[in-house]
């Protein structure tokens, strides 16, 4: 069995969380998505991982987003 290993997580503050909407606003626009469909969920959670992998640079998010780069977290059996 693998160990398990928990990242530590930062709050996501109200800047935070105005920064990752902002991220999330733009990309929906030039994506002709609507923020409430799966994919801009599926967007919005991957930014949100990403902030909670440590990634905080606001340009950085957007290039992850842009390049549908995710974090996959693994299945569960």
């Amino acid at each position: 069995m693998m160990a398990k290993t928990d990242w530590p997580k930062s709050a996501l503050s109200t800047d935070v969380m105005q920064t990752l909407d902002a991220i999330l606003r733009e990309w929906c626009a030039e994506n002709a998505c609507d923020r409430e469909s799966e994919q801009g969920r599926l967007i919005a959670k991957s930014l949100v991982d990403w902030f909670e992998f440590g990634v905080t640079e606001r340009a950085e998010l957007e290039r992850l987003v842009r390049d549908d780069v995710t974090i996959d977290k693994p299945r569960k059996p």
